[in-house]
């Protein structure tokens, strides 16, 4: 990977980590390498390989109950897991 994408990539991930759930295995493999094993990359990792919520919650170290969101919408309750 050309030296100005990889600074691009580390650049996005400074201004919002969420960006790395759109990224390619190739970027987050740079990520690691240019930021080392930060939470938002590792968990990317770990939806693009298909791992299971428990899965996720282990390898960043937080509960599996963190995923679940509730939301209400025209007073009816809606739970659901963070499905990236």
């Amino acid at each position: 990977m050309l030296p100005v994408r990889k600074y691009v990539l580390v650049e996005n991930y400074r201004l919002d980590s969420s960006m790395v759930y759109g990224c390619t295995a190739e970027e987050l493999q740079v990520l690691v390498a240019e930021m080392g094993e930060l939470e938002p990359i590792i968990d990317a990792i770990n939806v693009l390989s298909g791992a299971s919520i428990e899965q996720r919650a282990r390898d960043i170290g937080c509960s599996p109950s963190d995923f679940w969101y509730e939301t209400a919408d025209d007073d009816e309750v809606i739970q659901g897991v963070v499905d990236l």
